[in-house]
């Protein structure tokens, strides 16, 4: 058939189609389907492009397609209208989802998101066209990935818009289309992506956490499997990472929701760590350009866990302390340097521990040196430190400097949460020493009973705080701060504040201008926002500047760096003070018996059957009698040197404890009901042996 033939017969069809009721899109699909059912087996010839002249009130197609003739238009109308032959339908399919062009052009344009869904189940539920659509589509994820460059109109998104839709993305099969596809979409330009991330926007949050868990699952089947892509999984990370600033201002996940388990578990992290931008800018003083395969999950660290970022943490130490004795033995105090102490050790008294620890902390030239491990010797006391010593030494600084008692920190009423006393009489060093003990105890591996406000927390990280935050910190504060806000009513005569702010000191009255002239600035209905800013901002930054921020220098010349901003204040939460999962099945695995006990021990049996049965309560006080600490390791329970020791026969006696060392002194109760009876005595009447 010749080219006008070709035209005439188009157009013809067309013509047709409109009569009937269909749109001019899905007239000119029926139209092409028609030809495509006519035409033999051989390709027909190609038709030019010209202008059709018009024909008064009869309507006029669009110029005829160019041959060999592509399907052009995929509705969901075509699909039910049932006229289809499966081989036309397996043509168009093909044709359609095998380029960019065709999928962003003719892969159901104008649809709405619930059409183009019905369109695409309607799809992968024939059996006949699985293995066209799976071939057109490892087509179109291998072009080269240089075209994602050349897409600059919003309308070259309309692909993705449509395979995100898919609903076999979840099957491992598609694992491969999965990863070609968040590559195309990795290396859009900045305002694609952006466009990309606007479109997600409109999503509600079941639809953002499909999103999550498609790209999850990808990294998951990625890192599992045979044959490790690091630059597709790395570009699904990325598409998370888009995912995470959506969160920050449309909360639809949690921040865990975004660590990937096989990430945390499979992962060589001290191989990652080696990859990693704090890696390399510590090796080479900066980030050269880096292909996507040489990233590292460390540039994408909402993947990590706090688990994992507390070794990278430790890899960073690690690495710091031996670039520093190295650089030492090279310099010209190779000699003097050649007995570098691979320990940081203190000589305490124990009458004397806090005034001793400042007095050689301050003389620490650098943050390397407070990395190396600790080793405390209480002066006139025998024994080695092998854990024991160093935890007994932080649990009675910390219990001495947060004391309420000692001046340095105010606890508040209804949270018993610690916050600094802007007006203490201690210097800046205390505080300054406070920080530096949290850095140590980080590097140390050991948990601070710290009852700090999650502001500390959010403040080390250098985040802004918000009344949000006071308000858990200082509820009955934030509580009366907030009902200024929402009161709708005259501010300003029934609340009659000023823009001052008082309390008590010492039964003396201190008043404090939040604004110059505050003292006559009224508060009312058009000021209060100001008003609360001002007050937050007093109570939690400008009063407290100077202990803070002795306490916040202290912190970061131990801990400062890269490393650390790959946390969250939740997560440095965790590293410093535990965490509050615990897993007794795990303690019972690790834990070790002696002077007589074994796990077969009739009493151990009893010990563990009364345990597991404890409430959360229950276990928290008894973690916190053999341990000193309710919570466990950032890194769980399983990570825990736990022992328990015979201490003699049966009798009355109540278990003891070593809190120091992780070590419960048990008798041989002879039966579970006493075993039961002494232990729950125990843990709710004394706190083990505490500091011995």
């Amino acid at each position: 058939m010749d080219t006008e033939a070709l035209k005439q017969q188009f157009q013809q069809l067309y013509a047709e189609a409109v009569a009937h009721g269909l749109d001019p899109n899905d007239a000119v699909a029926q139209a092409l389907t028609r030809m495509h059912e006519k035409s033999s087996v051989q390709e027909p010839a190609t038709v030019h492009d010209h202008d059709m002249s018009d024909s008064g009130n009869q309507v006029q197609p669009p110029p005829a397609p160019m041959a060999p003739a592509p399907a052009s238009v995929l509705t969901l109308a075509m699909l039910q209208s049932g006229s289809l032959s499966m081989s036309a339908l397996q043509k168009i399919v093909y044709e359609v989802f095998s380029q960019s062009e065709t999928l962003n052009a003719a892969c159901f344009p104008n649809h709405s998101r619930a059409e183009i869904q019905e369109g695409l189940a309607w799809l992968v539920g024939q059996p006949s066209l699985a293995n066209t659509l799976g071939n057109a589509l490892n087509s179109w994820v291998t072009q080269p990935w240089t075209n994602s460059k050349k897409w600059t109109s919003t309308e070259s998104l309309h692909q993705f818009f449509v395979m995100l839709e898919h609903p076999l993305l979840f099957d491992p099969d598609y694992r491969s289309i999965v990863g070609g596809m968040v590559k195309l979409m990795y290396y859009l330009t900045d305002d694609m992506k952006a466009a990309l991330a606007a479109h997600w926007r409109s999503l509600g949050a079941d639809d953002l956490h499909r999103l999550l868990d498609v790209f999850q699952q990808y990294i998951t089947l990625s890192l599992v499997g045979a044959e490790l892509k690091m630059d597709t999984i790395f570009a699904a990370c990325d598409m998370i990472r888009l995912l995470v600033e959506i969160n920050v201002d449309m909360p639809f996940a949690s921040y865990d929701a975004f660590y990937n388990d096989a990430a945390n578990t499979e992962l060589n992290l001290l191989q990652d760590y080696v990859k990693s931008a704090i890696y390399l800018t510590h090796k080479h003083g900066r980030i050269s350009s880096r292909e996507l395969s040489d990233l590292s999950f460390c540039d994408f660290a909402f993947i990590l866990d706090a688990a994992s970022k507390s070794k990278i943490l430790q890899f960073d130490a690690e690495y710091q302390q031996n670039v520093r004795v190295h650089d030492s033995i090279r310099s010209s105090l190779a000699e003097a340097d050649q007995h570098v102490h691979p320990y940081l050790v203190l000589r305490v008294r124990r009458e004397h521990v806090i005034e001793d620890a400042l007095q050689q902390l301050v003389q620490v030239a650098t943050s390397e040196q407070l990395k190396k491990p600790l080793k405390v010797k209480f002066i006139g006391e025998e024994g080695v430190d092998e854990g024991g010593v160093q935890k007994e030494f932080f649990q009675i600084i910390t219990r001495q400097l947060l004391d309420p008692n000692f001046g340095m920190f105010i606890a508040d009423d209804e949270t018993r949460t610690l916050w600094f006393n802007c007006d203490s009489y201690e210097s800046t060093t205390e505080f300054e020493l406070i920080g530096v003990l949290l850095g140590l105890a980080i590097y140390n591996g050991v948990i601070l009973e710290l009852h700090f406000p999650s502001l500390v927390y959010k403040k080390l990280m250098g985040l802004p705080v918000t009344l949000h935050d006071l308000e858990a910190s200082q509820p009955a504060l934030g509580k009366g701060l907030r009902q200024l806000l929402a009161f709708d009513g005259d501010v300003e005569s029934v609340f009659q504040r000023s823009f001052e702010l008082s309390y008590e000191v010492f039964g003396q009255v201190k008043t404090i201008e939040l604004v110059p002239g505050g003292k006559d600035m009224a508060v009312t209905a058009a000021n209060r926002d100001e008003y609360v800013a001002k007050y937050v901002e007093y109570v939690t930054t400008t009063s407290v500047a100077q202990q803070y921020g002795a306490f916040h220098r202290g912190f970061h010349f131990v801990c400062g760096g890269h490393a650390l901003e790959l946390f969250r204040p939740e997560e440095l939460e965790l590293l410093i003070c535990g965490s509050p999962e615990l897993d007794f099945e795990a303690l019972e695995e690790v834990a070790h018996y002696d002077d007589g006990f074994s796990a077969e021990s009739p009493s151990i049996q009893y010990f563990w059957s009364v345990v597991h049965a404890f409430s959360l309560d229950e276990k928290k006080a008894l973690l916190k009698f053999c341990t000193g600490s309710d919570r466990a390791p950032i890194r769980g329970l399983s990570n825990m040197v736990f022992v328990i020791s015979r201490n003699g026969p049966d009798s009355d006696r109540l278990p003891t404890a070593h809190t120091c060392f992780n070590h419960l002194l048990l008798p041989e109760y002879a039966t579970r009901e006493k075993m039961k009876d002494r232990l729950e005595l125990a843990i709710t009447q004394a706190e083990g042996f505490g500091l011995l």
